[in-house]
């Protein structure tokens, strides 16, 4: 267990460093591909989610509008 817990320290130590990190060019072409392909699945995710739940934040923004508009005319009326 000491050598387990003596390793985790060890790896620790060395993982920390203030050495600036710059990718390369292959890299970014990597991040850039990966990313364009994800980003064309969740988009089409993401555009079923808003298209199921557009009818019930319209209606919901509606119903609240009118609440508030029927409050007005109640102390206008009154």
């Amino acid at each position: 267990m000491r050598n387990f817990l003596s390793l985790i320290f060890f790896l620790f130590l060395i993982s920390c460093t203030t050495r600036n990190v710059e990718p390369t060019r292959q890299s970014r072409h990597t991040i850039d591909t990966v990313f364009q392909q994800k980003s064309l699945v969740l988009q089409s995710e993401l555009d079923a989610y808003c298209d199921s739940i557009y009818g019930k934040i319209y209606q919901t923004a509606v119903d609240s509008i009118m609440t508030e508009r029927r409050a007005e005319m109640n102390i206008l009326v009154q």
